[in-house]
């Protein structure tokens, strides 16, 4: 698992990369205020990747139809597709879009394995992801909100992004490299592995085990009654006890 947090954060720092090169040569388009909604099929996905300032709502509803809501003459620079069972939804490269109204696009889904956002905008599910594992990662300064039912669940941020969880799960394995937090308060977990390297904050609940690593600014703040508390600490930010 920790190797796995490890690509997260490669992962989602690569995309803020790409994305910062791709701005400098691209062609720029202003939103026309004429906002529209379009249907679009994609094929089945078991993940889904943000790359834009778009606001993603993960619903119940006709898998395999999504609805992006933008002006008329943005929706052509607007991606959708599925590649290696990954629902990736961003600009097209080489473009510096404008918009004057919101993105807005709505996914129904089954269920996920991995959420991954790389620009400024947000993610949110309207209903419960469930999956035997699941990975969330933040590359960027949006933000993710989900209702998850996991048996094990990874959270990784190299941005300043939150992601805020809710539901139930027997592990979590988070890891922090930069200003952004998790809040998981409202996330009944057995066992939590956290880590920071940054400035932001961990909000756990935990029951039964909790590993703590925290080098830099940043804290660890946990609610429950862990049975078992492993702690280290080498920066300012420390392993506060929130009951």
């Amino acid at each position: 698992m920790k190797k796995a947090i490890i690509t997260l954060l490669i992962c989602v720092t690569g995309m803020q990369t790409s994305n910062a090169q791709s701005w400098w040569n691209s062609k720029k388009v202003k939103g026309n205020g004429n906002l529209i909604k379009e249907k679009r099929n994609v094929e089945g996905f078991e993940a889904i990747s943000l790359e834009g300032s778009f606001d993603v709502k993960l619903v119940s509803g006709n898998v395999g139809e999504i609805t992006v809501a933008a002006e008329e003459n943005l929706l052509p620079y607007i991606e959708t597709y599925v590649r290696r069972n990954n629902l990736i939804l961003k600009f097209k490269d080489n473009t510096n879009i404008r918009a004057t109204e919101d993105i807005t696009i709505v996914v129904p889904f089954n269920s996920l394995d991995a959420i991954s956002l790389g620009g400024s905008g947000n993610i949110e599910s309207f209903k419960a992801i469930t999956s035997n594992s699941i990975a969330i990662s933040i590359g960027g300064s949006g933000n993710i909100k989900a209702i998850v039912d996991a048996k094990e669940i990874s959270t990784a941020i190299g941005g300043s992004g939150n992601i805020i969880l809710k539901g139930k799960t027997e592990t979590l394995d988070c890891a922090i490299a930069g200003s952004g937090n998790i809040k998981a308060y409202d996330l009944e977990t057995d066992k939590v592995n956290a880590s920071i390297a940054g400035s932001g904050d961990i909000l756990t609940y935990v029951n039964k085990i909790l590993k703590a690593s925290v080098i830099g600014s940043g804290s660890i703040y946990y609610k429950g009654k862990p049975e078992k508390i492993d702690s280290n600490s080498l920066g300012s930010g420390d392993v506060i006890n929130r009951n």
